[in-house]
């Protein structure tokens, strides 16, 4: 598999990593926090990894991907991660390597005083007077904040994530000093910002195109403001445009883009208004699962476009006059739309995207109705195509309405594991829509463990390339297991002994892998999760997870709730790893430190269950209250400097409505012929929201 590692956070290494994804070519797509990941689209061909590495860790990563090539897309301004980089390339063995350059902004400088570092505007500003728009960063914040009376001055913007208002914090800046929002913003927005805050001066980073540069430096000057700007660090290493970045990976890779349409300014600049004899008759159209599957307005469609767009493999196999484009993405096809409207003298154009099996059923007519819908030139129209579920339905004889339906496709597989094995497991009829003969192959693993374990049988129906040279079968989960047919798979998952699914916890101590680590018992787990109150979609925190049992029965709840098993001690960490393999618990994360240090990079949680705290119980609390402030948590406490610590918390941040048990548990012991009853630890379980 071609493969490239990108070191991004950035628009253009954003960019260029979905651009390779689209071609099929698989990215490592590192940054340094998760806000840097949360634009980036999902892609099967896409795995980003967050977390700031030294060159050591670049170079270990380097050895274990063995990429093709390597790009440095990070931020003009990271000088530190751009050193790193360099230095573990030098300690590499030779690939191809490229920086991509970030371009720079045309925009009228001229009311502008350039410096070379923070510090010199710095040291500037304190022979000046008024407020100061600081839009550099929260990293820079030191420098600007070490005089007091330049830092009284400051209204800085920042992104709005809790690393950067914890530097606003520790520089000493009060909230009303403080704009904690996500750009990109506009001329006219800056101008607000401006005017609200009463600046008179402006202070920035020469960051070039998409840095929102130009912007700032415009709108600064529609209001007769200083613009002082900190000159961007000069490269060490040669670097590229995107588009020679792009080629040369196209070129490595023996790609032809040649019929790549990318949107410039001057197409969107060269759109004409509107008019009713100038639009475009759009019509997203279900393919079903190939040409014998068509309906019969889809076909006439067909035969009646100008226009049709699709996956290559349903550009064929039917006659049309219509000019054919391979794209069925929106931000291909938009910009050919767009074209087509600027050549259009009069009268309308008719448009057919073909997309595969049904347009309501996982689907990207949503997402491509939606960006059309935006366009004023286009009127557009949705038919429906037949689905590969109701399709394999039928040539297993079978109604589907009663059946649990799943797909895998597009779908990271660490999500859908977990929801294929649930619904196996507590539905008589399962439909999976696969990516083909590997996700059978595990589907057939997990089944074939599943059988063992509850000793129970499965029959699988699989349905291979439907309507073009189908092959329909009825397999066993172990035949499953070693599928190797290519093509568009479709199975149903029969299971005549439902387990039902008890819909509260319910697993026993005894079904837990057990070491010397401490557990919460069954029965206190049982109290604990019900006080906690999850539900569907939560991102929950076990700190202090232990053996991990609280951690697998969250998880056990529903496939969609995401749980985070926070452990320091490595025997235990063991034990949770067991534990997730066991229970097939792929909707667990295990992180191995102390919170709440390992927490900080997580997603926000919803809910939190800490059954140990190492006695940092109230640093643990601020981080998780300053994650999200509605939060539900439950502590449980064994020992009375842990009580003692939790009334403490409690006072200190004004949470009054706790709701405080303690729980005393006895369970029978054979004695001979008589049952004894054996008491427990008692332990106090306190929940509580902040809201």
């Amino acid at each position: 598999m071609n493969k490239v590692i990108i070191f991004g956070g950035t628009t253009e290494g954003r960019r260029l990593a979905q651009t390779l994804a689209k071609k099929e070519i698989f990215c490592v797509y590192c940054v340094a926090t998760d806000y840097g990941k949360d634009p980036i689209e999902e892609s099967e061909y896409i795995e980003v990894r967050t977390g700031r590495l030294d060159s050591t860790a670049m170079v270990e990563m380097f050895e274990c991907e063995q990429p093709d090539g390597i790009i440095d897309a990070t931020h003009p301004f990271a000088t530190a991660v751009k050193t790193e980089i360099e230095d573990a390339l030098f300690r590499y063995i030779t690939v191809p390597f490229y920086r991509l350059l970030r371009a720079e902004d045309n925009v009228d400088v001229s009311g502008c005083t350039f410096f070379d570092s923070a510090l010199d505007v710095a040291r500037a500003l304190e022979n000046t007077t008024g407020k100061v728009f600081l839009t550099t960063g929260s990293k820079e914040l030191p420098v600007f904040c070490q005089s007091e009376s330049l830092r009284e001055r400051i209204i800085a913007r920042v992104i709005p994530n809790i690393e950067s208002l914890e530097i606003c914090k520790e520089q000493g800046l009060k909230g009303s000093q403080i704009i904690a929002m996500q750009g990109p913003f506009s001329k006219a927005m800056n101008v607000a910002f401006l005017k609200e805050s009463g600046a008179s001066i402006l202070v920035l980073k020469e960051g070039g195109q998409a840095s929102g540069e130009a912007e700032r430096i415009e709108a600064a000057g529609a209001l007769g403001i200083k613009c002082f700007v900190i000159r961007r660090p000069q490269e060490k290493v040669e670097g590229l445009t995107f588009d020679q970045v792009r080629d040369k990976l196209f070129n490595l890779f023996r790609i032809d883009y040649s019929d790549d349409l990318e949107e410039t300014d001057e197409v969107t600049a060269a759109m004409p208004e509107q008019g009713f004899d100038n639009k475009i008759n759009v019509i997203l159209a279900g393919f079903g699962m190939g040409p014998a599957s068509q309906t019969r307005e889809v076909l006439e469609a067909i035969e009646e476009a100008d226009y049709i767009f699709g996956a290559p493999r349903m550009l064929v196999g039917f006659d049309s006059k219509a000019k054919k484009y391979p794209h069925y993405l929106a931000e291909d096809i938009v910009p050919i739309l767009q074209q087509i409207t600027i050549d259009l003298k009069y009268g309308t154009k008719n448009v057919v995207i073909l997309l595969s099996g049904d347009t309501g059923f996982y689907s990207g007519a949503a997402k491509l109705g939606k960006a059309l819908d935006e366009l004023n030139f286009c009127k557009t129209r949705i038919l429906p195509g037949i689905s590969s579920i109701s399709a394999i339905a039928a040539r297993a004889k079978e109604n589907w309405q009663d059946g649990e339906i799943l797909s895998t496709h597009g779908i990271k597989e660490s999500t859908w594991k977990l929801q294929v094995l649930n619904g196996a497991l507590h539905n008589k009829k399962t439909f999976v829509i696969t990516s083909g003969a590997k996700d059978v192959r595990i589907i057939g693993e997990m089944l074939v463990s599943a059988e063992k374990e509850y000793g129970i049988r499965f029959k699988i129906f699989v349905g291979t390339n439907l309507y073009t040279d189908e092959r329909v079968e009825w397999l066993t989960a172990d035949k499953c297991a070693s599928f190797n047919r290519d093509g568009l798979v479709t199975i149903l998952i029969k299971n005549d002994n439902v387990i039902p699914k008890i819909l509260a916890p319910s697993l026993l101590d005894s079904q837990f892998i057990r070491d010397k680590v401490p557990m919460s018992k069954e029965e206190i787990r049982a109290l604990s999760v019900c006080k906690l109150q999850p539900t569907k979609n939560s991102v929950i925190y076990d700190i202090g997870s232990g053996s991990g049992s609280v951690a697998v029965e969250l998880a056990l709840l529903d496939p969609s709730v995401k749980v985070f098993a926070v452990e320091i001690k490595p025997e235990a960490c063991s034990l949770i790893k067991k534990n997730i393999e066991k229970f097939s618990a792929s909707n667990i994360e295990l992180v191995e430190g102390a919170a709440p240090d390992v927490i900080r990079d997580l997603p926000a949680p919803t809910h939190v269950f800490i059954g140990g705290s190492g006695g940092r119980l109230e640093d643990i609390l601020s981080e998780l209250i300053s994650r999200n402030t509605h939060i539900r948590i439950v502590i449980n406490a064994v020992t009375l400097e842990t009580i003692s610590e939790i009334n403490n918390v409690l006072k200190k941040f004004e949470i009054d409505d706790a709701d405080i048990v303690q729980v005393t548990v006895s369970k029978s012991k054979k004695a001979g012929e008589y049952s004894l009853m054996q008491g427990q630890n008692p332990v106090y379980i306190v929940s509580f929201g902040v809201n």
